[in-house]
């Protein structure tokens, strides 16, 4: 009989936890059983180059890459972290314009247009919560070890555009699993009570205060634009930074500091790629640090308690084809947010939308809407995280 089941052991996702293990306890065993369930042939195959991930499970093996970032971190081996960055590269390369990846639980044959094929009636696009929560880890640990600026935007795309438009967790166990980015898409529940994704959903929640920001000998690096206060030690004094925003519906994030005493540290803001004519104020005054779109800027000068930096980010509206296959069907950003359609009983069969048209729709008052004029209608967009029981559709389909 238990050789008729199928068995869902995902050993391979084990190995980060066993060298979590032998960091806390000193017992050895845990590194021989690190070592153990490492799968070398698929980490091994990915440091060479080698993209062995279509058809293969996609959150437990985006998952298991944060193994393979313990392995470097553990043993020092750069293969471990080649695979963990050239993964990572794998997987954005056939990510859908909100971040999510892997349509059907599984990764495409890239170049093959399977995103946008998946559109016309795959509705279980992305597994959200365990996929979102997997991603935090994966882009956090590559984070961490490169200080490169694109990880934190991958993360900064998963949180607005996935992971805070999840419905709650209900308390007779229905949880949200999948988002759905075909034609006429809907948010809801797994059949199943208490899933998987009802676990990682609180867990990916636990882990916003370890990611949005990171500190080091030389100062802190602020990755998420989220409203909050940050308590660190710079060379053994006390510091704070408060941060006030409505980002990502307004362009501008302010930080006040509070220190015992001036200190002299780094001040790391991460510029978005896509925040071209982004600029960083401090007190009032325009800041002569570089800023460049897709990097950390780095203000390093003495702060006293009180100073002011002011960052601004603009917008920028652009359009994002699902894959190269499908040139004319795409999604409408503005900053990191993907703006999607809202469906009407009769919007899902209106004519394509133009190119300018779309790049040109009305922002709403409450900054939170966006309308397209149509045939004298007016079709209404919203952010994920903004949709409840309506019907969207994240990508339009376009000419001209």
């Amino acid at each position: 009989l238990h050789d008729a089941l199928p068995i869902w052991d995902e050993s391979y996702t084990l190995p980060e936890n066993q060298f979590f293990a032998v960091r806390l306890t000193g017992d050895s065993i845990h590194l021989e059983l690190a070592r153990r369930f490492l799968y070398d042939d698929f980490f091994l195959a990915l440091a060479g180059g080698n993209n062995v991930l279509p058809g293969k499970h996609a959150y437990s093996h985006v998952n298991a890459l944060s193994s393979a970032a313990q392995a470097y971190l553990a043993l020092g081996q750069r293969a471990y972290f080649g695979a963990a960055r050239q993964g990572f590269d794998f997987v954005d390369a056939q990510s859908f314009a909100t971040g999510g990846w892997g349509p059907d639980e599984h990764f495409v044959i890239p170049g093959g247009g399977a995103l946008g094929a998946s559109l016309v009636d795959q509705h279980k696009s992305f597994e959200t919560p365990c996929g979102a929560y997997a991603h935090f880890k994966l882009t956090r640990y590559l984070l961490r070890i490169t200080r490169d600026s694109r990880y934190g935007d991958s993360m900064e795309r998963v949180l607005y555009n996935s992971a805070l438009g999840a419905k709650p967790i209900q308390s007779d166990g229905r949880a949200f699993y999948y988002s759905d980015y075909t034609r006429s898409a809907s948010k809801t529940f797994h059949p199943d009570r208490w899933p998987c994704c009802s676990g990682t959903l609180p867990m990916l929640a636990a882990d916003y205060v370890i990611s949005a920001c990171f500190t080091d000998s030389h100062g802190i690096y602020v990755n998420l634009y989220i409203p909050g206060r940050v308590d660190w030690r710079q060379d053994a004094a006390a510091c704070r930074v408060s941060i006030a925003t409505e980002y990502p519906y307004a362009s501008t994030v302010t930080m006040s500091l509070q220190l015992f005493q001036p200190r002299t540290f780094a001040l790391n803001l991460r510029i978005p790629a896509w925040a071209a004519g982004a600029s960083v104020s401090v007190n009032g005054k325009r800041s002569d640090a570089p800023i460049a779109p897709g990097a950390f800027a780095g203000i390093v000068r003495e702060w006293r308690s009180g100073d002011r930096v002011e960052l601004d980010l603009p917008l920028r509206r652009r359009l994002q084809a699902v894959d190269t296959e499908h040139p004319d069907t795409v999604a409408f950003l503005a900053g990191p947010l993907v703006v999607m359609r809202i469906l009407d009983d009769g919007s899902a069969n209106t004519p394509a939308l133009t190119r300018t048209a779309l790049l040109s729709a009305e922002r709403a008052d409450d900054k939170r809407r966006w309308s397209v004029s149509l045939d004298s209608r007016k079709l209404e967009l919203r952010a994920f995280a903004d949709i409840d029981a309506q019907r969207y559709s994240a990508y339009q389909d376009v000419e001209g």
